[in-house]
């Protein structure tokens, strides 16, 4: 049995390739315009709160906030005593009225205090800042918070120093963050180092922090875009792709099932796919070893022909030869070839099997053609004449040897007179060890031979002979031969009444 090999449409292949392709490029696509959004973000964000930061730079003077530091707690006390609200109306009336240089220096730290908040909450209004802007000096590996927008006064408070402030410091450039996030939302961060003036041993920074949830929110929503653009993309492209490969794929189909009937040998089916690529270039390639077979096979039949009638007109004069020496034998041929075909249909042997059983039959006493007219129209046999006759099977498979389409008949021919219990001849074969066609040849043979008159014994009757091809079977018979033939009891005998009222010879022909 052929082997069916699982396979999958090349439709599929092609088209998963191109979904595939597709898929990998919007995905990579996608990525890469959410990244380039993403790195425009932090890049525009901390461009600005670095410019900002920058800018408060210039405007703070480092003395101010050495001045804060130093009066911390004096000033924390005077913020303490009033409200917030009171305490920034105060000191802001009191620096439009009399600036900086006061006498009283609380009130000098508080004026400058109030003066860089509020110049911080400008700074905010302005570029609409909603986060806080810091000012801190730097202690060490910490930063204190000196002021910031806020309007909560937090000066002294410690905070841990971000890698970006660090990098500030020790290069003295603006810095910013990247998009970090903490409990209150995402952020960036910019820093900016406050010029030195007369204390050089301390460092002041600035922090504008941006809280940027509103442009991640937007930035989600082009992501969204992106993503329902890759995929309109990858829907069009795969339509288009479909459409595409239905075409291609149309052309390939058709010669598939050309192909299919070249597998099962149907050459007369035109291949005729129509394409101007590669798969054209296979159809025509195909259709001219359709071609080709085809007359191949067309020539091989007609050497077949030629050939088999060359076997039947080497049967025919086989035959003949039999025949010149003993008419007799010509009639029984015929009739042994009926009757061995008879049972071999009840046997429902294979066509292949009843053509060499008819060969046997014809040519089953081809070895009598060595055996001397007179001894063939004795009445009586000697023991030495009666060995020369048995010899007649091995003569005749020596006659047929060599001869290549009669290969299955050689056997036939050879052990016809074995009986089924081994006391038959040339070589004392018995059971299964006798070839069937030369079983059947030998009731065949039997058969015609009681039922026909010779010199030297009287024909039996049709009941008479076909007891005694039943008495005989399971000893010189194969009972299963025996059984197929009595099948066909009345058929037997008016084959052979035909043959008694107009004996004929003819050659064996092809099964059809």
């Amino acid at each position: 049995m052929k082997k069916v090999t699982a396979r999958r449409s090349i439709k599929t292949k092609i088209l998963g390739i191109v979904f595939l392709s597709v898929f990998l490029i919007t995905t990579i696509l996608g990525f890469l315009s959410f990244e380039f959004s993403k790195r425009r973000l932090i890049t525009m964000l901390g461009d600005s709160a670095k410019g900002i930061a920058t800018a408060l730079a210039t405007m703070i003077r480092q003395d101010d906030i050495a001045l804060i530091m130093a009066n911390a707690d004096s000033l924390r006390e005077r913020y303490q005593s009033t409200t917030s609200k009171l305490f920034y109306h105060i000191y802001e009336k009191k620096s439009e009225a009399k600036g900086v240089g006061q006498d009283d220096l609380v009130d000098n730290v508080c004026i400058v205090y109030t003066r860089y908040s509020k110049l911080l909450q400008d700074i905010k209004t302005m570029n609409k800042i909603d986060s806080p802007i810091n000012i801190y000096a730097v202690d060490k590996n910490r930063l204190k918070l000196v002021l910031a927008s806020e309007p909560v006064l937090l000066t002294g408070s410690i905070y841990s120093i971000r890698p970006e402030a660090q990098n500030a410091l020790s290069t003295e450039l603006p810095q910013s963050t990247g998009i970090y996030k903490d409990k209150d939302g995402a952020w960036i961060s910019a820093y900016a180092v406050i010029p030195e003036a007369e204390h050089k041993n301390k460092k002041a920074i600035v922090e504008v922090n941006y809280r940027i949830n509103s442009y991640i929110n937007k930035l989600n929503g082009e992501v969204f875009v992106i993503v329902s653009i890759c995929l309109a993309g990858l829907i069009g492209t795969a339509l288009i792709g479909y459409k595409l490969t239905s075409n291609l794929v149309s052309a390939i189909t058709r010669l598939d099932k050309a192909v299919e009937e070249l597998e099962t040998e149907r050459y007369d089916t035109l291949i005729d796919v129509k394409s101007d690529d590669e798969i054209g270039h296979l159809a025509e390639t195909f259709e001219m070893l359709r071609v080709s077979i085809k007359q191949k096979i067309e020539e091989l039949r007609l050497s077949l022909v030629r050939e088999k009638r060359a076997h039947l007109e080497s049967v025919v004069a086989l035959t003949n030869a039999i025949e010149m020496r003993d008419p007799y034998t010509s009639q029984h041929l015929r009739r042994v070839e009926k009757y061995a075909l008879l049972i071999a249909k009840s046997m429902r042997l294979p066509r292949a099997d009843m053509q060499k059983l008819k060969y046997s039959c014809f040519l089953h006493d081809i070895g009598k053609i060595y055996i001397e007219t007179s001894l063939l129209q004795k009445i009586k046999l000697s023991s030495e004449d009666y060995a020369e006759i048995k010899k007649h099977s091995e003569r005749g498979a020596k006659i047929i040897e060599g001869i290549q389409f009669l290969t299955g008949v050689k056997d036939a021919v050879l052990y016809h007179q074995e009986r089924y219990d081994g006391k038959g001849y040339p070589k004392g074969l018995k059971s299964e060890e006798i070839p069937l066609l030369a079983r059947i040849v030998s009731v065949a043979d039997a058969f015609d031979a009681i039922t026909t008159d010779r010199p030297y014994k009287n024909k039996l009757s049709f009941s008479e002979a076909m007891d005694e091809i039943e008495k005989n079977s399971g000893t010189q018979f194969d009972p299963v031969v025996c059984n197929a033939l009595l099948k066909y009891r009345n058929l037997m005998e008016s084959i052979a009444k035909k043959h008694f009222e107009k004996p004929i010879i003819t050659p064996p022909r092809e099964l059809p």
